[in-house]
């Protein structure tokens, strides 16, 4: 395999494993934050998560993972196209 494509492959893994790390956390934040509120009286989910809260920042982190993990395998899957345009076309004769 091209360098280029190892490179790219290996930063896809490792924003993946960034992104399951924070999505993780941002689950555990949830059913933490689900805690603090009694069963009938939890407010909305669209209200929660105000600027600077706990959980908005572990929601902002995961954010920001997810969108490396993307860019990542935008870049995984140029890089790929940009060697299949550079690959000689192979003519194979036989006598």
């Amino acid at each position: 395999m091209h360098n280029d494509l190892n490179l790219r492959r290996r930063v896809l893994t490792m924003s993946y494993l960034r992104y399951a790390e924070a999505d993780l956390s941002w689950r555990r934040a949830c059913a933490a934050a689900r805690g603090w509120f009694p069963d009938g009286d939890r407010p909305p989910r669209r209200t929660s998560g105000a600027p600077k809260s706990p959980v908005r920042l572990v929601y902002d982190r995961r954010q920001r993972a997810l969108a490396q993990f993307m860019a990542a395998r935008r870049k995984l899957l140029q890089a790929r196209a940009r060697l299949d345009r550079k690959a000689p076309d192979i003519l194979l004769l036989e006598f």
